[in-house]
């Protein structure tokens, strides 16, 4: 097989395994309505039953794991990058809460500095499991910049941290026996928005705070 067709099989190897590796980490709550509110603190957990590891091991094999060595390790790379991804998107989303639900004036230094955190997080995870089309980019590069000012910053962290909870919740994330096209759909569009809102999030925190300088 040539070096292309093997790091496109490669490719396919880490999306097509990536439901199982969120079915070991993800054990939250059933997801919730976003209210107009601040959202909870939420424990993260993180499963790793020998039984799914040795399942997951069948399943690589079935979908053709890499020939060589050192594409074996290419692909371990991306996949503990892909849990270390998913783990910290959770873990800073509740730092986010804990500023928000603390009783003093926000944080915006540190805020600016968690939401850069999540924005990295999920622009990787996106190059992994968001379709690289040319009718993904249009739509991605459609979107208009907007600004938050001190009073609206609030609300748009709480969508961000409902945003979160919606794509590690989702069924299709959660379970590797989920095949529910409409919620893989709605997974891939949450982690769009996710990475649009952040954006917007962070350009506007670092204003405010030059402002407040």
């Amino acid at each position: 097989m040539s070096k292309p067709a093997r790091v496109t099989k490669q490719l396919f190897f880490v999306m097509s395994a990536a439901p199982f590796l969120f079915a070991l980490m993800a054990g939250s709550a059933q997801a919730q309505q976003s209210p107009p509110t601040a959202p909870v603190i939420k424990t993260p957990k993180f499963e790793t039953l020998e039984r799914q590891n040795r399942e997951g091991t069948l399943r690589s094999a079935e979908l053709g794991a890499p020939s060589s060595e050192a594409d074996q390790k290419r692909v371990q790379v991306a996949i503990e990058q892909i849990k270390e991804d998913y783990k910290r998107l959770q873990i800073v989303r509740n730092e986010i809460v804990r500023n928000l639900l603390a009783a003093k004036p926000l944080d915006l230094k540190l805020l600016a500095g968690q939401v850069e955190e999540t924005n990295k997080r999920a622009a990787r995870l996106k190059t992994y499991f968001v379709p690289t089309t040319s009718a993904v980019h249009e739509k991605d590069g459609d979107k208009k910049e907007v600004q938050f000012n001190s009073t609206e910053i609030k609300g748009a962290l709480v969508r961000l941290c409902h945003l979160i909870d919606n794509f590690v919740e989702n069924p299709a994330i959660k379970n590797l026996r989920t095949d529910d096209a409409e919620q893989s759909k709605k997974a891939m569009s949450d982690l769009r928005s996710l990475v649009g809102l952040g954006d917007d999030i962070k350009r506007s925190l670092d204003k405010l705070n030059k402002k407040a300088e």
